[in-house]
Parts: C-alpha cells; structure tokens; sequence
C-alpha cells in the first residue's frame, strides 16, 4: 500500500503532515481507492471547533458549524475530532459541498454516519439529509439522494448509492426541511460525521434471463455489467459460478453479486419463472348424428405465446386453437409455446348426440261406425331436446299426439332443438261397429291368459268416463277414469274372494249424452 499512500499525501501537499492528512492516509489504507473513484478531501470532517465555521477543504451554504460545542450540542464525534452541524428552515437551509467531478451515468456509492439534534440553537423536529449534484456550492441541480426524516439521537450509518444523470462539479450536503415543524421555524437538524474517503464507483447491472417450463432445468442467465472501467469479479448464487452467462436454471429465485476492485459490491435479485402452459377445451358436438362437424377448441394461456397445437400424435403443429370436422371419438392434443413448454391433454371425449329415431307408435283406431276419434302418439329417443311434430305437413307441435283422426295412412315428422329430422307413417282404420259400451259378466283372473281381466269394451268415442266396482258390503274395490283400466281381483295388491260384485259405468257417449250403466260381475276363483 506504500505507493498509493504517497501518491495521495503528495496531492495533499505533504506526506501525512496535518491530522486531516494523516487521517486521509490511515482511511486510504484500509480502504484502498482506484482511479475511477472520487477522493474526498477531509471525510472525516476534522477542523476547528466553532460557529459558523466548517471543516478545511467543504465549502458552507449559509452558516454550519464544526461540532461539537456550538449551541450545546455535546455528541462525541463518530470518528476523529470534530463534525459537522447543519440546521434549516423552509427558507434558510445550511449545506455543505465539496469540488468535486461527478460524471453523468455513472453509479457511486458513499457511506456516512448521520445524528439528529433535538435543539440546535432552538426546538426541532427530525434530522433529514439531502445530496445534490450541482455546478457550484449552492447549486441543487440534481437530487442524488435523501435520508428521510429520522429522529435518532446517537450515530447511525448510512450507506447509499447514486446515479447523477449529467456531470456536475459539486456534491452538496443539505439538512433539507421540507417537511413542516410545529416547533420551530428551523425544523431539521442534522450531525453529519465519518465520510468515505472517496466516492467509490459502482457497477450498474443489466440482466438478461431466459425462462424455463415447470419441472424443467433449461432457465438462463447473464449479466451485463456497465458504468466501470475496472474489471469486476461476478459470483452467482447458485454453486457460486463466475462467469457472466450462466445455464440449466430451474425455477427459483437467485441472486447475482458484482464487486468492483474497489470494495463496492451490487447484488441483484432475480427469478427465472417456470413457464406451465394451462388450456380449457370446449368440445362442441354436430348438431346432428352422422354429420362428423365435431369441434374441439382451446383456449390456452402461461408461458410464451404463440402456441402450437399437435392432435393425436401429429408431428406438424397448427397456430390455430380449434379442429373441426371431427369424427366422434377419443383425441389427445399437445401444446407447446414458443419456448417449447408443453402441455399433454388426453382421453378428450368427442360425442355425437344419438340418432333421432322414433322408439314407438302407439295409435288407436276409430272406435266405431260414426265417430271420428283415431288417435297416434309418439315415443322418440336421440337428438336435442325439445322435438317438434307435424303431421302430413301441417303445423309443428310440442305434443307427441294427434287425436280425433279420420281413417287413413298419416305421415309424420319430428325435429329435434338442431333440426335433426327423422319421419314415419301409421294407419288408422275404422271399426265398423255399433258405436256402444259393453260390459262382460265374468272373469277368471287365474294367469292362463283368457279373461284374466274385468274391463268395459268401449265401442265408441267416450268422454268423463269412470268405472267403479264394490263388494257386497259396498266398498269400492276398483275404480278408474281410464276407458283403458283394467281390473285384476285385487284389493290393495290381496286377491278378493270370488263371488258377485256389483259395477257402475258413468261416461258421455259420442252424441254428447250422458250415460250411465250398472250391473254385476262375477270372480271366478
């Protein structure tokens, strides 16, 4: 260290003759400088003791004082013998500079210790230190930093960097009071002590990062390393690398430290994010059965668009997000974004709705001679809910069922929700009969498939009908509004007793007459 010493003593005019030299040399030593920082003249603020006076080689705005003793302010220095004291109003603010010669874009760091005075000459409310760069000693052209308020009264360190956008001549120190005080019209206080030596260059830090999918190590990164011309060590944190690019990043968060040959190191965090590619599928079915227009679409996000998309294990990729004309069927589908991040998405289930078919046609012929009273009912499966119906061309319905039909050959239609169509035909013929209700006299409900059952034969086109039996003690043991009901000798699921039972028949004939008809049936056991 013995030529950096005398290289700097003899700018001081003197090989370490006065204590701020000396000082100036113990501080080099420890804390060696290159070419590219800043020396400070007197960091540690060393002069004589009084008001209005400040320290050799700073220059005063307004009037600081070198400390302690002046206005009662007792604080031992931090380092050395004397410090400096600074007090401000909105409109009387003190400050120190110091020739200097900043450069524009470059990055510094300084270090300083700061104190708060709770009475400097009157009542305060907080210590608040401002920087500037500037071309004179009260020039505050640029503000380079600023402490905030604080209210500790022992020595504390503050440690800061700073990028002055131009180049300046001066760095100045202010106790800036821009925050009002109820106490007094000098609200910042300020003891400021123990400088760096010098105003270290600092390197500036540029990444480029490269990220990688979810579970994959592929992340890259490098750092750029600007506003130096010293060359500068690179340690990174993982495994502790020393180069400026490095790979095989999974996802995480790591930092990356430069340090200049002069001390000063920058660390800078930062993460390398695992990319996961996420799609919903909406599958939309043909609109009817056969028709092989099913469509599966994505819609895709994370990672890095635009993605590609490969169905059932295609090597070639398509940028569009939807296949159609799709047979029925079970597809997979693979995604990849632009830093190849995939996403598999298997057993996507494509379903056609089923055929419309028509599963049943019930009718009823004429009942007889002179009614009009043919009927056709519908049961139909498959297609989309709701179905429509016509019959022979006419007007659509939602009802399933045609009455009060003429003998004939009908043809009909039905239409699902899409317009699927499917269509069928029945006959209705005439029973050229007496248009009458019969009633039998006996039944054998013993399961041998004759006469098993009690129903009226209803030749005609009957309306409010109702069929009641009683027992011989008049309970009624069936009773139905059906022209179809049927009754099987039972009671509640029991089997009745053969016998005699008495009946009674209520309806409305085809002439709109009210009829009614009684009589007995016997239970042949």
């Amino acid at each position: 260290m013995t030529p950096l010493l005398l290289k700097y003593s003899d700018a001081l005019s003197g090989v370490c003759k006065h204590l701020t030299a000396v000082l100036f040399c113990i501080i080099s030593a420890l804390h060696p400088v290159i070419a590219q920082d800043i020396l400070l003249k007197n960091p540690s603020l060393e002069g004589t003791p009084g008001q209005n006076n400040v320290p050799d080689y700073w220059k005063p705005t307004k009037t600081p004082d070198t400390q302690p003793g002046t206005f009662d302010i007792s604080l031992p220095p931090s380092n050395g013998a004397t410090y400096v004291g600074m007090h401000s109003g909105p409109t009387y603010l003190e400050a120190i500079s110091q020739e200097v010669s900043l450069i524009g874009g470059k990055t510094y760091t300084i270090a300083l210790d700061l104190a708060y005075a709770i009475k400097y000459s009157s009542l305060t409310c907080y210590g608040n230190l401002t920087v500037y760069g500037g071309s004179s000693p009260t020039d505050t052209a640029e503000r380079l930093w600023s402490s905030g308020a604080f209210t500790h009264t022992n020595w504390k360190r503050y440690s800061f960097t700073f990028h002055p956008s131009r180049s300046y001549k001066f760095i100045i120190f202010m106790a800036d009071a821009t925050i009002p005080c109820d106490k007094s019209i000098y609200g910042s206080a300020v003891l400021m002590d123990n400088l760096s030596a010098a105003l270290l260059e600092t390197p500036q830090l540029a990444l480029s990062l490269k990220n990688t999918c979810k579970g994959e190590h592929t992340g890259e990164a490098s750092v750029i390393i600007t506003g130096v011309s010293a060359t500068c060590t690179i340690r990174w944190s993982r495994a502790g690398e020393t180069t400026s690019h490095i790979t095989g990043l999974e996802p995480g968060d790591y930092d990356v430290t430069v340090t200049h040959p002069n001390g000063v190191s920058v660390t800078q965090h930062f993460t390398i994010i695992g990319w996961e590619v996420k799609s919903k599928i909406t599958v939309t079915p043909s609109r009817c059965y056969g028709q092989n227009n099913n469509t599966i679409a994505l819609e895709t996000t994370g990672g890095t668009p635009p993605y590609r998309y490969y169905i059932n294990g295609s090597t070639t990729g398509t940028y569009t997000a939807s296949f159609e004309k799709l047979s029925p069927g079970n597809y997979s589908i693979r995604i990849k974004d632009e830093e190849n991040c995939a996403e598999q998405i298997d057993n996507i289930a494509v379903v056609e709705p089923a055929a419309l078919a028509i599963a049943g046609v019930r009718k009823k012929d004429i009942s007889c001679a002179t009614t009009f009273d043919g009927k056709i009912s519908l049961d139909v499966t498959g297609g989309t809910l709701p179905y429509t119906y016509s019959l022979d061309n006419g007007l659509w319905q939602p009802d399933s069922s045609w009455s009060g039909l003429d003998a004939g050959n009908f043809h009909f239609r039905i239409k699902d929700a899409h317009d699927c169509e499917t269509d069928g035909q029945a006959d209705i013929i005439r029973n050229n009969r007496e248009c009458a209700v019969f009633v039998p006299t006996a039944f054998t409900p013993n399961g041998d498939g004759l006469n098993d059952l009690f129903r009226a034969k209803v030749h005609d086109d009957v309306h409010d009908y109702r069929l009641e039996v009683y027992s011989r003690w008049g309970q009624t043991v069936f009773s139905t509004n059906d022209p179809e009901g049927v009754w099987d000798g039972t009671l509640k699921g029991n089997p009745l007793p053969g016998g005699s039972y008495v009946w009674m028949l209520l309806y409305t004939d085809s002439k709109q007459q009210a009829r009614k008809q009684t009589g007995t049936v016997t239970l042949i056991r």
